[in-house]
């Protein structure tokens, strides 16, 4: 890795790339459809219409950040991948040819020009991978979603206080006067309103004498305009000004972007100790071995890099499925009449989409192997992928069966309580010991074809345990507060929820 930092080619490779992603992450998607109905009313939208200044530099620099960290990972791991894919999907001189290429230009400027659609397609999607990442920033911080569902509160309760045409026209009259513009300079964009208040000149003059759709959509444009605004000067917090000012109540929005920044914090920190610490504890585990000698364990000079391989292969599948699952899940009361089989009839499709990510995500380790290791492939392509689908199959079981315990155990409210009960802690672990335990004496004994190996055995299971606990706390601790969130809205209904 640090002769890949000491590279010229690899910061020059950064520099274009974070130009490249600094207007990506401008661009919005036009086929969203919160940004569909409104599209046409305020021409030319970017991202930075939609945020606050602060907002939107802080979310932008993550934004950059994840690319870098994406790029880095690319730039070490990608030859692999690239190899493999072509190993496994094509002939070994296709693939030797594709290494050849790859191995006469300067990869770094390879992958920043595959992810920018600048090079061959070497692996189909690459290059989509930036409005992926775009699209999942811009749902996650609500743009244009939180502007656009506010803008349409608004307009339906506005319309519902304003029912006459001549009450809207006197309304639209208001918003339009000096008097109107001078109260909220300070909470509005007031020059992207006043420009927008003139490109709208000629419909304005001639309110009186519209039709009553024409006069429905120019309401609900000044709203969407106001709205815009507000969105500029001050975020969620602007709206939130605006909203009041109309007399229009905001509904209280949970927001799992801010709260997945924890349990990724807590998740980084505990792996990176563990990736150390597990060749560390390789002594320990040859005595408690016997005197069968270490097979599986990492130990000896790749020792550090074998454990990540352990580390991202077992636990990144089941924080993953967490994350999937957290994101999902609504801010509802809960229930403590559901039991197992409630929980996974009412989350099939969750759990089902899960199974599916943790599967692909295997196939790109298998993929990344085949590269890195270059074995002869023996079988076409489909024969190969259908061989491993059982033990991908099996592997994903794990998560979904840690995220059905998490179900549960978010569906019966004991996030509410401070802590984590002991009940819980002991059910999570029986379920990822078992299931874990499982796919290794299946891997040992028709993948390996050994016998029982101590040494994998316990390297499987624990790592899966602490992915478990991981989870099992980090949901705890995220939801814990959408409970209570939720109850107090619930028990006061007069409470004025503005949290946007």
């Amino acid at each position: 890795m640090s002769d890949l930092f000491m590279s010229v080619q690899f910061w020059v490779g950064a520099a274009f790339l974070m130009c490249f992603q600094i207007g990506k992450y401008g661009e919005l998607n036009d086929q969203d459809e919160d940004l569909k109905p409104w599209y046409a009313a305020v021409p030319n939208l970017h991202v930075r219409h939609f945020l606050g200044f602060q907002k939107y530099i802080a979310t932008l620099l993550l934004f950059l950040l994840t690319t870098f960290a994406g790029y880095v990972v690319a730039c070490l791991i990608s030859p692999s991948i690239i190899s493999g894919w072509q190993r496994v999907t094509t002939n070994p001189a296709a693939a030797e040819s594709m290494k050849a290429y790859i191995d006469s230009v300067p990869y770094p400027l390879f992958i920043a020009a595959a992810f920018m659609g600048l090079t061959n397609h070497s692996i189909p999607g690459f290059s989509k991978i930036a409005n992926l990442q775009r699209d999942v920033f811009h749902e996650l911080v609500g743009v244009p979603r939180i502007v656009a569902s506010i803008a349409t509160k608004m307009s339906i309760q506005l319309l519902a206080k304003h029912p006459s045409d001549p009450a809207r026209i006197k309304q639209i009259q208001e918003w339009t006067s000096p008097a109107w513009e001078a109260s909220i300079r300070d909470i509005v964009d007031l020059s992207f309103y006043d420009t927008e208040l003139k490109r709208r000149a000629n419909a304005l003059s001639n309110v009186q004498g519209k039709t009553q759709s024409d006069l429905l959509a120019l309401f609900r444009e000044l709203i969407y305009v106001m709205a815009i605004a507000a969105a500029r000067n001050g975020g969620g917090a602007g709206l939130r000004k605006v909203a009041g000012k109309l007399g229009v109540d905001l509904p209280r929005r949970k927001n799992p972007f801010r709260e997945l920044i924890v349990g990724s914090l807590i998740s980084v920190v505990v792996l990176t100790v563990l990736c150390f610490a597990i060749p560390l504890a390789a002594p320990v585990v040859d005595w408690l071995n016997g005197s069968k000698p270490l097979s599986f364990w990492p130990h000896g000079e790749e020792a550090l890099r074998a454990s990540s391989i352990y580390l991202v292969s077992q636990c990144i599948p089941v924080l993953i499925a967490s994350g999937l699952l957290f994101v999902s899940l609504p801010s509802g009361q809960a229930c403590t009449t559901l039991n197992v089989r409630n929980v996974i009839e009412e989350n099939a499709g969750k759990l089902l989409i899960i199974m599916c990510a943790v599967i692909v995500f295997d196939y790109a380790q298998l993929i990344s192997d085949y590269g890195i290791y270059n074995p002869d492939l023996r079988s076409a392509p489909i024969e190969f992928f259908a061989s491993w689908l059982p033990y991908n199959i099996i592997h994903s079981i794990i998560s979904v069966s840690i995220c059905v315990v998490l179900l549960h155990y978010l569906s019966r409210g004991e996030a509410k309580t401070p802590g984590v009960s002991i009940v819980y802690i002991l059910a999570m672990a029986a379920v990822a010991l078992t299931t874990s335990c499982f796919y290794a004496l299946v891997r040992l004994r028709y993948d390996f074809k050994v016998g029982v190996a101590i040494d994998y055995l316990f390297i499987i299971c624990l790592l899966n345990l602490v992915a478990a606990m991981i989870a099992l706390f980090m949901s705890q601790s995220l939801y814990h507060g959408r409970i209570l969130k939720s109850e107090e809205v619930t028990s006061d209904p007069s409470n004025p929820a503005y949290a946007i």
